[in-house]
């Protein structure tokens, strides 16, 4: 398995402990903006409790019951307790350890007695087992894990600070932009970034951490090339995309392109640097995660005064890939040929096959078709591209009639799953089929245009009409 797919899968876990708790976050967020513009008192005693105490705890939970069910989000809350208890800082981080470990201890030793408690005393050992390892695993956090937490999240702060001090921010654009191309935006975003930007907060009361990843500016400038000079379903599709990228803040929606034509990296890089300057320069900054990463949630985000800085280094970062990736797009034309020689020299580069050069091949299968009646949509977090993708291929079959089919969107981490089919995209099929080996896969490139979608849509109406 490759380094990236191990880096996915670490930013999956990230992502699964924050995303099904970004409700409350947005709920922080709202509650803190309205409470720094007013000036309440009520609303700003909400800031610091949301913050240190039922965010970490809602993702240690999340975390717990992703490895061993309700149990295991039962005792990481607990044992996150006393990291939050023990350190002045926010323990996301610490929740984001302790609630996966603390749950797999637990797992461990339900599995070692399990068969072996008497009959009548199941209640008891179960919930003793949960208050011993519970308290020892809160103790150990109070006295082992918040220092470490405490340790290792100052001296990234120290290094934040003087990238800071000496306008050097703009340079993190250089990992942040090729690593969201490579589905790695959740591990930057939820397990490095975030935690960092809340420290920020607690001294400046905004931080322009929260929008080096979530800046939609450079993906922006990348459709807007597409639309203007790109040819074919490319074109045809960047209309679409950029309204869901922009105002859906599914940022997913905009790697294809680029995966089509690697050398786009480039511009997406001075764009993100671009939005990042102006950012720093204009000291604007976000009071909350705005994730997903649209316009909409950003404005909702901004702290106060700052709306138009951060629409003006959104706009200039949009401009900005946008002119530099121009000459990309022009010279890429429309032949499918061009696309498979370049993805076979980027395979050269890489020293190895990438899921590039097949995007135009069509796949010979002897799957039985006729019987499809659950498909699974799954990409990274399970929600953004997944929940888009299923959508608008659920329409494409009520619409060639197949009303008994049923599509739904699932994260990787969540599978296997009941399903006939799964459908994902090329850069994350190693993880889904290393976690559901002998399910039917469809690889897509594009979640909106999909020749993919009509191709299975025409098998299944080919092996029902062949029954019949």
């Amino acid at each position: 398995m490759s380094i990236r797919v191990h880096v996915q899968k670490f930013g999956s876990k990230l992502s699964g402990m924050v995303i099904p708790n970004l409700g409350a976050f947005m709920a922080w967020g709202i509650l803190t903006a309205i409470g720094v513009a007013t000036g309440s008192e009520m609303l700003k005693g909400f800031i610091a409790p949301m913050l240190n105490y039922l965010l970490p705890l809602l993702i240690a939970f999340a975390g717990g019951r992703a490895v061993h069910g309700y149990r295991g989000g039962v005792i990481g809350t607990v044992a996150t307790m006393g990291a939050i208890i023990s350190s002045d800082i926010t323990m996301f981080i610490g929740a984001m350890i302790m609630g996966p470990l603390a749950a797999w201890l637990l797992k461990k030793f339900d599995e070692r007695i399990d068969g072996k408690i008497p009959a009548g005393f199941e209640l008891l050992v179960n919930n003793f087992s949960i208050g011993i390892i519970g308290a020892g695993l809160a103790l150990f956090s109070y006295v082992a894990i918040a220092p470490m937490v405490e340790t290792v999240t100052k001296v990234l702060a120290s290094g934040v600070d003087v990238l800071i001090n000496n306008h050097l921010l703009p340079l993190t654009a250089l990992i942040i932009e090729p690593a969201k191309v490579l589905f790695l935006n959740n591990a930057i975003g939820q397990g490095i970034l975030s935690p960092l930007a809340t420290l920020q907060l607690a001294e400046t009361g905004k931080s322009v951490l929260y929008l080096l990843e979530s800046n939609p500016g450079p993906g922006l400038g990348i459709l807007l090339g597409y639309m203007f000079f790109g040819k074919g379903n490319s074109k045809a599709s960047s209309y679409g995309a950029s309204v869901i990228h922009l105002f859906g803040g599914i940022h997913e929606i905009y790697f294809p392109f680029v995966l089509m034509n690697p050398i786009l990296i480039l511009p997406l890089i001075l764009g993100g640097m671009t939005g990042t300057f102006i950012l720093t320069m204009t000291n604007a900054g976000l009071v909350g995660v705005a994730s997903p990463g649209s316009i909409i949630t950003i404005m909702m985000m901004a702290a106060p005064g700052d709306h138009i800085k951060i629409l003006i280094a959104v706009l200039c970062a949009a401009l900005v890939t946008f002119i530099t990736a121009i000459p990309f797009i022009k010279r890429m034309g429309n032949k499918d040929a061009e696309l498979q020689d370049a993805a076979k020299k980027m395979e050269s580069l890489k020293g190895k096959k990438s899921s590039i050069s097949s995007v135009f091949e069509s796949p010979v299968d002897d799957f039985n078709f006729k019987n499809v009646k659950r498909i699974a949509y799954a990409c990274d977090a399970g929600l953004g591209s997944s929940a888009m993708g299923a959508t608008v291929l659920q329409k494409k079959i009520k619409n060639a009639g197949l009303d008994d089919i049923k599509v739904f969107h699932i994260a990787i981490h969540e599978l296997p799953t009941e399903c006939d089919v799964v459908v994902t995209h090329k850069s994350l099929i190693d993880r889904a089929r290393e976690k559901q080996p002998d399910a039917y896969y469809v690889e897509i490139t594009d979640y909106l245009g999909a020749p993919e979608y009509q191709e299975l849509i025409d098998k299944i109406v080919a092996d029902r009409e062949q029954k019949n």
